[in-house]
């Protein structure tokens, strides 16, 4: 039987059924809504009846507004919230008959199945939630043309409804995964090259979870109040301060460190590197107790820099400043050695050979290349400076530097108290980091190929 066939019949089938409810008293037969979705399936059949290419349409139709009349209006709330509920079930149905016809057939599967799990978690599993059932089938509707947009769509449904109360840090990332997983391109194609970024997201959600939700948790009022703390922002500008002149200590001996290292050939060479990593291995506690060992008060180092230069350490800004240089040092020198690794040394010789000194060449030609990898190095230096709690608890506990002042007052007020000055913390940081990480793109990036040694 033909489709435009079927349709009369289905209207048969529900006037029968209509007239059968009305006898029974299952529908009141004189309600306006009824009459007028009569009327319109009167219509469409009509309509389906002259123009059998709409028969699909037509079908549609008059199934949904017999499920409607039989079963949606004794689960809806109220006439009005049914109506709107049949409404915007009507236009999913014209929506997805649109996509049936001009895109491919895995998207119209991925719009059905998305209709009816959408019906059964608003509808049927959580409680006064048709409101949202409309909303959220609208953004359906409007998501449908794009298979990523869908996964966006389908990402924020997921956080918002069975990820709460993490729901906007999870949108955050699956977002962020989403995007990257959808935009990935690679000059090799490979299926299985998405699937490991897949992969890694997941693990990086659940590095990146516990810093979105304490940005996230707290509000503008709460972090003004925290910043309103004098006591706070002094921390605040003394790691600042302090992280800033390490790095700075560090530059200085770090980077003319690597590049001779990475000239040099010499006895201990590789002994050397791998005892740089140390301060990355060592426990932060066992750093600040190893240096409080030698520059403490009552030791010789310390007691000659206190009683004979007036210089003490442990409890001082200097002694906060040993402690990021100790820990932050590999972090810049190994970056450095890796930059000028990267710079040909046929460069320097041309330059030697046309009247260069070897300040010059170093200064105009192996520095310039290596910059984005040196500053790298310094960004990470810093991050790893203003960051540092365990060697600095240990060797200055006072004055407070920010993640020391964190702990106090976790120590003294609990959770709850700390949270605001966490994310305030936490957002200083983010800046402060990225906008050293912008810089770092600005610079430009040396054209020459690794060098070969013989």
């Amino acid at each position: 039987m033909k489709p435009s066939r079927i349709i009369p019949l289905l209207q048969v089938i529900l006037l029968a059924l209509y007239a059968a409810g009305t006898v029974h008293g299952w529908l009141e037969p004189l309600e306006l809504f009824n009459l007028l979705m009569m009327t319109a399936c009167l219509v469409t059949t009509a309509r389906a009846w002259r123009h059998p290419d709409e028969s699909l349409v037509a079908g549609g139709i008059l199934v949904l507004i017999g499920a409607h009349l039989f079963v949606g209006q004794r689960i809806a709330p109220d006439t009005l919230t049914g109506g709107a509920i049949l409404l915007a079930s009507l236009l999913t149905l014209y929506v997805g008959i649109q996509i049936n016809r001009h895109l491919p057939r895995g998207y119209w599967w991925a719009f059905v199945t998305g209709y009816f799990v959408l019906y059964a978690l608003f509808i049927l599993h959580l409680n006064n939630a048709e409101p949202l059932f409309i909303l959220f089938l609208m953004a359906m509707t409007a998501c449908a043309r794009s298979a990523r947009l869908l996964a966006y769509y389908w990402a924020a449904v997921v956080s918002f409804t069975f990820l709460q109360p993490y729901a906007w840090p999870a949108v955050i990332i699956l977002f962020f995964a989403i995007s990257a997983v959808t935009g990935a391109r690679s000059s090799v194609p490979s299926r299985l090259l998405p699937v490991f970024l897949a992969a890694g997201l997941a693990l990086f959600a659940f590095v990146l979870l516990p810093v979105l939700l304490m940005l996230t948790g707290e509000d503008l009022h709460s972090l003004e109040t925290v910043w309103r703390d004098p006591r706070i922002r002094a921390a605040i500008g003394r790691t600042a301060a302090t992280a800033t002149v390490s790095t700075a200590v560090l530059t200085l001996f770090g980077v003319p460190l690597a590049y001779a290292i990475s000239r040099l050939r010499f006895p201990g060479r590789t002994l050397l590197l791998s005892l740089a990593d140390l301060p990355i291995v060592i426990p932060q506690s066992v750093a600040g107790i190893a240096l409080l060992r030698v520059f403490g008060r009552r030791q010789i180092i310390g007691g000659w820099l206190a009683d004979t230069l007036g210089l003490p350490v442990d409890g001082t800004l200097l002694g906060i400043g040993i402690a990021q240089v100790f820990v932050a040092f590999p972090f810049l020198l190994r970056s450095a050695v890796a930059a000028f690794d990267t710079v040909d040394e046929e460069l320097e010789l041309t330059a030697r050979s046309l009247g260069a000194s070897p300040w010059n060449t170093f200064r105009r030609i192996a520095l310039p290349l290596g910059a984005r990898g040196i500053f790298l190095g310094i960004v990470l230096a810093w991050a790893r400076a203003a960051g540092e709690f365990g060697a600095v608890v240990f060797i200055a506990p006072t004055p407070e530097t920010a993640p020391v002042a964190a702990f106090n007052r976790f120590n003294s007020a609990g959770m709850i108290e700390t949270a605001p000055l966490v994310s305030l913390l936490l957002l200083f940081s983010l800046v402060m980091f990225f906008l050293l990480q912008l810089t770092t793109r600005l610079l430009p990036t040396g054209a020459a190929q690794p060098r070969r040694r013989p």
